[in-house]
C-alpha cells in the first residue's frame, strides 16, 4: 500500500515542478504524429495492465479457495485476529490511499483546466482522470461493502464471509491500483500537451 503513496507524491512533485522544454522544434505534422504514437502507446499500456490484473485475479482465486477451506478449522482468537486486522486495513491503510488520490486528482483537474485555457485538446487527459475518478469512487463502494460484511461476534464468520471479505479487499485493491494507473496516464498526457505547447511556441 506504502507504494501507492509514494508514487501520489512523486507524481505530485512532477506536476508542480516546470517542465523542461524540447530541444529541437518539430512541424505541426511531426507534433501530430507523436501525438498518434502518444495515444496508441497508452492504449497498449492499459491493456497490458489490465490484462495483467487479470491474470493476478486468477491466480488469487485459486488460493482463496483453499484457505477458504481451511478457514473451516481456524481457531477463534485467529478469527478475531483477522476482523482487527481488516478494520485496520479498511479505517488506515486504504484510508490514507483515497486521501492521497483524491488530492491528486484535484491537482491533475487544475492542470487540464490550465491547458483548456492555453486551448490544447485535453479530451485524453480528461478521460483518463475520468476513470481515475470513476475507479476510486467504485473502490470507495468496495469498501463499505468489506465493513458491512464484518459481523459484532468475529469469531461466527463462516468460510463463505471469508471468501467474500478477502475477495472484496482484492478487488478494492485492484481498483484501487486502476485508478492510479489512469491518473500516471493523465499526467503523461499532461507533459505531452505541455511539451507541445512549448514546440508549438505557446510557452513564451
Amino acid at each position: 500500500m506504502k507504494k501507492y503513496i509514494i508514487f501520489v507524491m512523486l507524481a505530485g512533485l512532477v506536476l508542480s515542478s516546470p517542465l523542461a522544454r524540447a530541444e529541437d522544434s518539430e512541424d505541426s505534422a511531426s507534433l501530430k504524429s507523436r501525438r498518434a504514437d502518444f495515444k496508441e502507446e497508452t492504449k497498449t499500456r492499459r491493456e497490458t495492465f489490465v490484462s495483467g490484473l487479470k491474470e493476478n485475479r486468477e491466480a488469487f482465486m485459486a488460493e482463496l479457495k483453499t484457505r477458504k477451506e481451511a478457514w473451516k478449522t481456524t481457531r477463534s482468537e485467529m478469527k478475531l485476529k483477522f476482523c482487527e486486522k481488516v478494520n485496520e486495513i479498511i479505517t488506515k491503510r486504504f484510508s490514507t490511499v483515497l486521501t492521497q488520490l483524491e488530492k491528486f486528482q484535484t491537482r491533475v483537474a487544475d492542470k487540464i483546466e490550465e491547458l483548456k485555457d492555453a486551448e490544447e485538446d485535453t479530451t485524453l487527459a480528461t478521460a483518463a482522470l475520468n476513470l481515475s475518478k470513476s475507479k476510486l469512487a467504485d473502490a470507495k463502494a468496495k469498501l463499505l461493502e468489506i465493513k458491512g460484511l464484518v459481523p459484532d461476534n468475529c469469531t461466527k464468520i463462516t468460510p463463505e464471509i471469508f471468501a467474500k471479505i478477502k475477495l472484496g479487499a482484492r478487488e478494492a485493491k485492484d481498483l484501487l491500483k486502476e485508478s492510479r494507473e489512469s491518473l500516471h496516464q493523465a499526467v503523461e498526457e499532461i507533459k505531452a500537451l505541455r511539451d507541445n505547447e512549448d514546440d508549438d511556441g505557446k510557452g513564451n
